[in-house]
């Protein structure tokens, strides 16, 4: 039983810094979506609340990614 809950633990914590990883760069790179947005594809209706809502996720999200505390 405490191998099965040690396995869990870790692919649980292995899946946590694969999100926060993915978050941080996105976090990163969606910046860049934004001048496309606006003048490409245009920003219509709910579009620019809802790039901006998403990368605000991926800030608040992948913030700790890196850190000494959150390595395991």
């Amino acid at each position: 039983m405490r191998i099965g809950a040690s396995v869990s633990s870790a692919c649980w914590n292995r899946a946590v810094a694969s999100v926060r990883a993915v978050a941080f760069w996105a976090a990163i790179l969606l910046p860049l979506a934004y001048v496309p947005a606006a003048y490409g594809v245009g920003f219509d209706g709910w579009s620019p609340l809802a790039l901006i809502a998403l990368h605000a996720a991926c800030v608040v999200v992948g913030h700790n990614h890196g850190s000494a505390g959150s390595q395991s």
